[in-house]
């Protein structure tokens, strides 16, 4: 199991979320880095999808957790999927694997869109934020 985290949306660093500031606090920084997959625009935020389709991206960071296990239940509850949510869950945390910017393959976390992605706007250039401001 990592102790890793791939964030692509209100949690990266030019984000403007109060959860962005908990992460800063309990994690460190270890890159940039993309994950082979396509992201939706859900509203206020995006939703990360895998998928092995050619040069789908989605680009994001990578952060190495100090206590793992409390700063994942929090983001679990965030990201309404920890044990006191109602199912369905709009997102599940679970392990891919990202390429950095070194080129290097890391093992992360990351919290994935569970729902239809019909009528959903696609973020083409898999940046949430080159399109999202």
């Amino acid at each position: 199991m990592t102790n890793r985290l791939f964030v692509y949306g209100t949690l990266r660093q030019d984000g403007w979320n109060s959860m962005f500031h908990m992460l800063a606090r309990d994690a460190r920084f270890v890159g940039y880095a993309r994950l082979e997959g396509r992201i939706y625009r859900l509203g206020e935020y995006p939703g990360l999808v895998p998928s092995r389709d050619p040069g789908c991206w989605v680009h994001g960071e990578v952060y190495a957790l100090e206590n793992p296990p409390e700063t994942l239940a929090r983001l679990d509850n965030y990201e309404g999927c920890g044990p006191d949510d109602p199912a369905p869950h709009e997102f599940e945390r679970a392990e891919h694997t990202v390429v950095l910017e070194s080129g290097v393959e890391d093992n992360v976390w990351v919290y994935v869109y569970k729902g239809s992605i019909r009528n959903k706007p696609e973020i083409l250039s898999g940046d949430y934020f080159k399109e999202a401001f």
